[in-house]
């Protein structure tokens, strides 16, 4: 009951709703982008042919929502279970990790995403690089559109973390 408790304070004080797909919002990056189709700002929507603002895309329809630093670390603190999923791949992946993430890019297998999380109620927190880099906007609409429930992004990635003095692990190569 505590942790349930101390999840709805972090929530209510580290959550900001994301906008869509952007035309008329620009995303924190300065880069205008839907979540669920990369669609950039100043085109139409391939999928649902959104333009000046509605975006149809299914994992849209419900606004994302982010955690910050301070939220993350109280989260991981206080105990409450989440799943942390570091959605680097490839050569953005320089092996460190929050303690306990998963590694799981934006682009992986339906299989291999339901292999790494098995249950769609839990709370699951995407991270990447930092503020410039989309895979954990783009791996947090797509566990939405898997139907996850309970995802987060924490859009300030490993170098937030750490330019905040928090433990890092490095994952074996």
């Amino acid at each position: 009951m505590k942790n349930i408790f101390m999840f709805s304070i972090v929530l209510a004080i580290a959550l900001v709703a994301a906008g869509c797909c952007s035309i008329c919002k620009q995303h924190r990056s300065g880069v205008g982008q839907c979540p669920a189709c990369g669609m950039a700002a100043e085109k139409n929507c391939p999928q649902c042919g959104m333009s000046k603002g509605q975006c149809k895309c299914p994992t849209t329809a419900a606004s994302m929502a982010e955690i910050n630093t301070l939220g993350l670390k109280s989260l991981i603190d206080s105990g409450v279970k989440l799943t942390l999923v570091d959605a680097r791949v490839g050569k953005y992946d320089d092996g460190r990790r929050i303690p306990n993430a998963i590694n799981l890019g934006p682009e992986a297998k339906d299989s291999e995403v339901q292999s790494a999380l098995t249950s769609k109620d839990a709370l699951i927190v995407s991270y990447c690089a930092n503020l410039k880099c989309p895979a954990s906007r783009l791996l947090a609409a797509r566990l939405a559109a898997l139907g996850y429930k309970h995802v987060l992004e924490y859009p300030q990635g490993i170098e937030g973390w750490v330019s905040e003095g928090n433990p890092v692990t490095q994952a074996a190569k």
